[in-house]
Formats: C-alpha cells, sequence, structure tokens
C-alpha cells in the first residue's frame, strides 16, 4: 500500500515538473514607451536619457513628459 502510494506522488510530481517545463506563451505586444520619433526615443536609441528639463522632470517621477510624448489621441 505505502509503495503504491509513493509510485503515484512520484507520478504526480514528475508530471507536475515536465509541464512547468513547456515553453510559455508568446507574450503580448507592449505598446512602446516613448512616441517615434521624439527625443526620448531618440536618445533611448543611443542608449541614453534625455535631458531636456520636462523629461527630466518627468521621469523622477516614474512617468513620461506628455509635451514631448503626446499621448495616443483616440
Amino acid at each position: 500500500m505505502k509503495t503504491s502510494l509513493l509510485a503515484t506522488a512520484l507520478l504526480f510530481a514528475s508530471g507536475s515538473l515536465s509541464a512547468a517545463d513547456a515553453a510559455p506563451a508568446a507574450p503580448a505586444k507592449v505598446a512602446p514607451k516613448y512616441q517615434e520619433g521624439s527625443c526620448c526615443d531618440k536618445a533611448t536609441k543611443r542608449g541614453d536619457k534625455c535631458n531636456h528639463p520636462c523629461c527630466v522632470k518627468a521621469a523622477k517621477v516614474a512617468k513620461v513628459c506628455d509635451h514631448c510624448n503626446e499621448p495616443v489621441k483616440k
């Protein structure tokens, strides 16, 4: 009886592990943080941070400058 319970537990554990090894689903596409062609976009592509005062101020509060990166209008 103990061996059958142990065998069942091992089979369950190995099945659970192999299911966890399956490839994850493709992540959803994330909207770009900056508007294409903006000063922030150009700086990011260069590997820098934008030095415009409005962009620096927005970055301090973990936001993106709305003046340089206008929100998409619906």
